[in-house]
């Protein structure tokens, strides 16, 4: 197998275990119906909890509540206080929790200040979703609760069986297993799947046939049906190298980027604009294209993982391969690369400009933990997880490498729409002979105007002391023979009588001399109609 293949091989087999490992979790999720849906649970996590843990859990969380309500759990929302049940699922405008937060009747809470209108949506969405909230574990879950030591408060406690989990495991080189039928295996790859189909008592499948085998690969790396020219040259050739060379070829093509691209740029949540209502505007985001066509070209140009991961996440701030760049301090690639940490659903933070900073943070942290470390530490923002072994800590640690950063350059007013920023792709070189060009054109430009403003003036100047002349060639001009009328035209009658035309017409037009009529008279009714 060519290196080609090889690097290709690892880039296909790190997709395909993105996609079983998202398959697993879909399985896991429809095996057991009584589970909120997922999207409406991270919709909880990362909308609905941080602001009952910033507004609300002072006066209603575990410790002496107010009103002897809660709003530390689904249930005891739903059972309420003294005044009731808090919320009725599905229902927002039967809610008292909304009622209070709505500000139209009395109670009044958060009682010291309303909440923005934005957070206040988010409540309403919430309560009419069902108040989902993540679901207790159930005796069946084999992963056993953390526990925290008695005593120890600088966070979870975490089981020794949960730290030795899979995959938080380093990765190793194990040895293949034995097989029964040593003749199948073609790799040590196939030993690992020979021995879990015979543990099953299994065996392989027939080899494919040939018109198959092209078909198969040819879908699978990119994406498209073989022409009936490339199976007619697969099927008639017979060289023992006939099928590295097809799957080279494929590795090749410019497809195979193309196709497997789209499942990472899924995974990155791409997009190419934040906002229909503002598509190519200044706050959209208009170069994402270009980290589209990197991931494409980091694909087909069989980038090593390591350098792929590391580029996205601080490539702007790595030295760059190509010599005048480095030494100019610049990395093009690599800032087109961090892209994928500015394409985000953080909003505009219309009523608390603050909290967007940290709400940049947070999907940056979920995009990071969901990408390259297989797991989702967004609900770490405000609870040590449950299961993984991720704390707060874990979480706002990563979370202070991204406010180091910024992709934006200021915070505008409240109400106003924010602008992601923008880096020039080009060295201080280059930049600076752009500046220069800009500043010729500039030059040019203003000598272009104050020449014509010159030129117009002089011949305003020298039409005003020949006004009458003028206004006697348009009522001349109007008023020629018909015989001259087809044979005659304006400039031609101008340049015998040393005139220029448009002034002539200009008259011609104002006087309604021409076929044209001005629109210069009143009139109380038109055919009849006032």
């Amino acid at each position: 197998m060519s290196e080609l293949v090889r690097h290709r091989a690892r880039a296909v087999a790190f997709l395909m275990w993105i996609g079983l490992a998202l398959g697993s979790m879909i399985h896991q999720a429809s095996a057991q119906p009584a589970q909120p849906d997922p999207a409406h649970v991270e919709f909880f996590e990362s909308r609905v909890r941080p602001i009952l843990v910033e507004k609300c859990l002072n006066c209603h969380g575990e410790t002496k509540p107010k009103g002897q309500l809660k709003l530390t759990s689904r249930s005891v929302i739903l059972s309420g206080g003294s005044s009731g049940p808090a919320a009725v699922a599905g229902k927002p405008d039967e809610s008292l929790l909304i009622e209070a937060v709505r500000y139209r009747d009395e109670p009044k809470m958060p009682p010291k200040q309303k909440l923005p209108d934005a957070e206040i949506a988010i409540l309403e969405k919430w309560v009419a979703m069902g108040l989902p909230w993540p679901a207790e574990p159930s005796n069946a879950d084999p992963r056993p609760a953390a526990t925290t030591p008695k005593g120890d408060d600088s966070g979870p406690g975490f089981t020794e069986e949960q730290r030795k989990f899979w995959a938080f495991q380093p990765i190793q080189n194990p040895k293949p297993p034995t097989v029964r039928d040593a003749a199948w295996p073609k790799s040590d790859i196939d030993r690992f799947l020979l021995a879990a189909l015979e543990a099953k008592g299994l065996k392989p499948a027939a080899p494919a046939d040939r018109r198959t085998l092209i078909r198969r690969a040819t879908f699978d790396l990119t994406g498209l049906p073989p022409t009936p020219e490339e199976v007619r040259a697969f099927l008639q050739d017979q060289s023992d190298d006939a099928w590295p060379r097809l799957v080279d070829r494929l590795l090749a093509s410019p497809a195979y980027g193309e196709r497997w691209a789209r499942y990472w740029l899924d995974v990155v949540r791409y997009a190419d604009a934040l906002d229909s209502r503002g598509a190519g505007g200044v706050g959209d985001i208009l170069d994402a294209w270009r980290y589209r066509d990197w991931v494409v070209e980091a694909l087909n140009g069989d980038m090593p993982y390591d350098a792929f991961a590391r580029d996205q996440i601080a490539g702007d701030i790595l030295p760059s391969k190509d010599p005048a760049e480095k030494q100019a301090g610049f990395n093009r690639s690599g800032t087109i690369a961090t892209t994928m940490l500015a394409i985000g659903n953080w909003g505009n933070g219309d009523a608390d400009k603050d909290k967007i900073l940290t709400d940049i943070a947070d999907d940056q942290v979920d995009v990071v933990s969901r990408a390259f470390l297989g797991l989702t530490m967004a609900c770490a923002r405000c609870h040590d997880h449950k299961f993984d072994p991720i704390s707060q800590k874990d979480y706002y640690g990563m979370a202070g490498i991204f406010f180091s950063t910024h992709i934006l350059p200021k915070l505008t007013p409240k109400g106003a729409g924010e602008t992601i920023i923008r880096i020039p792709l080009l060295s201080s070189a280059e930049l600076a002979k752009r500046e220069q060009r800009e500043a010729r054109i500039a030059r040019l430009d203003k000598h272009i105007k104050e020449t014509a403003a010159a030129r117009y003036a002089s011949l305003s100047k020298e039409l005003k002391a020949r006004g009458g002349r003028y206004l006697l060639a348009a009522w001349e001009f109007s008023r020629r023979p018909e015989a001259e009328k087809t044979a005659e035209s304006l400039d031609r009658f101008a340049s015998q009588n040393g005139l220029i035309p448009y002034p002539i017409r200009q008259w011609i037009e104002l006087l309604g001399l021409g076929d044209r009529r001005p629109l210069n008279r009143k009139s109380e009714n038109l055919g009849g109609v006032p």
